[in-house]
């Protein structure tokens, strides 16, 4: 760990750390003063690493990488020191910025911005990013991460990016971003691009020209990222035109494909947002204004789109879990703790088959069978029926599966390879997302005037199931016994079949 006065040597010279300037995601930062010159740099240290290991390699490497990057509007890195000799600490040498940061700048504005200032500084940062995302995805894009320094805005802290167009499924140890500024797909662990920089950049435009985060303050910024969607820019800073805020809208759109491909169609856009259109400037801010309003609608639309298939995902998760949790791995259990009585020769086995998105086990002993499966309750799996209302006018009714008054969540069976079954019914509970477990264990009622082929008790399919579920305490062809399900009840099956 680096304190004031400890010495460097960086490239034949000594350097002298000067003053402490602050704490970043990866460690310290400080000052250096050429001991026997008047040169300054940065200094960006690594507090915690473990020598050589796979995350070390990667930042030096994309250290080395970040070295070719030059340009105004970024800071330009001189050199490293790896830590694998002494001093023991990797360190990172810079330019020094010493009018602040863009936060900084943030922090002292008390009105909103003339759009040619907001303007100005737009194209700087983009000329920035564009050199930048030609060799690294900086993916840590925020306002604390880019200087100013004699009114020249610049890109920093872009050593531990990820190089361009590299797949990764896990974070590094430094992080992946900053809260309010990562973009959806860095949720979803999907390849890194430039666009996951635009994302965030179009956050940094929305907040210096709107003095606010475009989403506020949220509890919880994952959700927010992936399904908020903000205000027009130019409805909360009136000194922005429609077509500056639409570019600012597509820069943070929900899906990568719906952002700019490049830098520069991002700069054309905004130049031509500043084109002299004469007397028209208000019929051509009118129509891309009602574009604007199209695009936050569709934008919305997909938003709650995305909510409800996160929300069904998790549902279909717990579902899983349940089956394979509270049925299968007990049967698995078993089909092991038998295994290891009967030997080799009369072992017994279990394979997972997967049908239409529906679970299904099947387990084999001395040439017979029984199938367990499993069916997650679906929009298709309802009772329709046109029926007359009061007024006489034939109406569409759609009852939905249920059992002793509680929503179905999902049904299965356990079936012979001789035609006996039951059948499992998961209901909701009152009290969690978790269900609760029933057994259907059907036959022929006395009443039937013919009985199928069926032996009792025997499983109804999925499809007989959205009729039949209805039938459950009512008079009918089949009897229906219902109970809780005890996961002996799967096993006693199974050991009367074999």
């Amino acid at each position: 760990m680096f304190r004031i006065k400890d010495s460097v040597e960086f490239q034949g010279k000594e350097y002298v750390i000067s003053k402490f300037l602050g704490q970043g995601g990866m460690g310290h930062v400080f000052s250096i003063e050429e001991k026997h010159g008047n040169s300054k740099f940065a200094l960006k240290s690594l507090q915690y690493f473990l020598p050589d290991d796979n995350n070390h390699r990667s930042l030096i490497n994309e250290w080395e990488k970040a070295q070719h990057i030059t340009h105004k509007n970024v800071i330009c890195y001189r050199g490293f020191h790896d830590g694998l000799t002494e001093p023991k600490t990797p360190y990172l040498v810079m330019d020094l910025a010493e009018g602040g940061s863009l936060e900084d700048f943030l922090l002292a504005q008390h009105e909103f911005m003339e759009e040619d200032a907001c303007l100005e500084i737009f194209h700087q940062i983009i000329d920035g990013m564009e050199a930048v995302n030609e060799i690294l995805v900086h993916r840590d894009i925020k306002p604390d991460n880019i200087f100013i320094e004699k009114g020249i805005f610049k890109i920093a802290d872009f050593g531990l990016a990820k190089i361009a167009e590299e797949k990764t499924r896990s974070k590094t140890f430094k992080g992946w971003g900053t809260a309010p500024y990562i973009a959806p797909e860095a949720y979803r662990a999907e390849k890194n691009t430039i666009q996951m920089d635009m994302y965030s950049i179009g956050h940094v435009f929305y907040q210096i020209a709107g003095m606010q985060h475009a989403y506020g303050t949220p509890h919880d910024w994952e959700q927010a990222h992936l399904t908020s969607v903000p205000k027009a820019l130019n409805t909360v800073n009136a000194k922005i035109s429609p077509k500056v805020s639409s570019v600012v809208n597509k820069l943070m759109a929900k899906r990568p494909s719906a952002r700019f491909k490049a830098w520069d169609e991002v700069r054309q856009e905004l130049i031509n947002a500043t084109q002299n259109v004469g007397d028209h400037r208000s019929a051509i801010d009118n129509i891309l204004q009602k574009k604007i309003s199209r695009d936050l609608k569709a934008e919305e639309a997909l938003s709650e789109q995305q909510v409800k298939e996160k929300e069904l995902k998790r549902k279909n998760d717990i579902l899983n879990f349940q089956f394979k949790n509270e049925i299968i791995q007990p049967v698995n259990e078993f089909v092991d703790n038998f295994n290891k009585v009967s030997g080799a020769d009369s072992a017994m086995s279990i394979s997972k088959i997967s049908d239409m998105g529906d679970l299904t086990s099947d387990i084999r002993f001395d040439r017979k069978a029984v199938n367990i499966w499993f069916h997650k309750i679906n929009d298709s799996d309802v009772l329709s029926r046109y029926a007359d209302d009061r007024w006489g006018e034939s109406r569409l009714h759609v009852t939905k599966p249920t059992l002793n008054g509680k929503p179905v969540l999902a049904w299965g069976g356990v079936e012979s390879s001789d035609g006996t079954g039951l059948n499992l019914v998961l209901v909701a509970s009152e009290d969690d997302d978790y269900g609760d477990w029933y057994l259907l264990k059907n036959t022929h009622s006395a009443i039937a005037h013919r009985r199928d082929n069926r032996p009792d008790p025997f499983a109804f399919t999925t499809d007989e199931l959205v009729k039949e579920i209805h039938h459950v305490g009512v008079m009918h062809i089949y009897n229906f016994n219902v109970s809780a399900l005890e996961i002996d009840n799967i096993i006693e099956f199974i050991s009367n079949v074999f």
